[in-house]
């Protein structure tokens, strides 16, 4: 209980300070649990770029962001105000991250 109290103290004597360091943390909890979908929709992309046979190389990156890109999750989010140039960095880099489960037969 003392606990609280001297946080509540703390909290009342730098209202402004502690306002933007809330703030700033609710942003920073909100950029990575955007990011963590991101990375899911990716990595989904990846995979479901890998089973199309006849693509090759930067094929592949391109049909993952296509994909992804027409997804209904990806368009009715925040998500889709990322520019493309960054969502296919982030297939890009979740393709090779994950290379050895993807490419598996």
């Amino acid at each position: 209980m003392n606990f609280i109290k001297n946080l509540i103290s703390f909290y009342t004597q730098n209202t402004l300070l502690n306002t933007v360091i809330l703030i700033a943390a609710a942003i920073l909890c909100w950029f990575l649990w955007t990011y963590r979908k991101l990375k899911v929709m990716a990595l989904a992309a990846s995979i479901k770029a890998e089973l199309k046979a006849y693509l090759k190389g930067e094929q592949k990156l391109n049909f993952a962001l296509e994909w992804l890109m027409k997804q209904d999750f990806f368009k009715n989010t925040i998500l889709k105000f990322i520019p493309a140039k960054i969502v296919k960095w982030v297939i890009n880099t979740i393709f090779n991250a994950n290379k050895e489960t993807i490419e598996a037969k």
